[in-house]
């Protein structure tokens, strides 16, 4: 049986500085109404358009540590923590999969944002 502290350090960890954030959460879809008249005919349509998302999708496997390894292609129950760099913010979008993440950053920041980032291997 494994105790409790060998179950807590049998957790992988990576620690992944300066990540660039340029990602921003989706707008999702909005609703629209439009009224149209083309000679004495008036028609009205009604519908719907997604507007994007333009989360920066992450795969696990693209992304190096502080020490220069590789992390693996997957990782099981994994958590992303974001440590921002400066006063601009950045968070994961939904949640994370055994092979990557969305990750976005503050819509009102100037640009892309300088994270580090702590991905822990929670495991089963």
């Amino acid at each position: 049986m494994i105790s409790g502290l060998e179950r807590a350090q049998s957790h992988r960890i990576w620690f992944v500085p300066e990540f660039s954030v340029w990602g921003l959460a989706g707008w999702s879809e909005i609703e629209f109404i439009v009224t149209e008249q083309v000679q004495s005919i008036t028609s009205v349509l009604f519908g719907s358009i997604d507007i994007g998302d333009v989360s920066q999708q992450v795969m696990f496997a693209g992304l190096t540590d502080h020490r220069g390894n590789t992390l693996p292609g997957s990782l099981s129950a994994p958590r992303v923590i974001v440590r921002p760099r400066s006063i601009d913010r950045a968070f994961v979008v939904g949640n994370e999969s055994s092979e990557g993440f969305k990750i976005a950053r503050d819509p009102d920041a100037a640009g892309p944002v300088l994270t580090d980032l702590l991905i822990i291997e929670m495991g089963d």
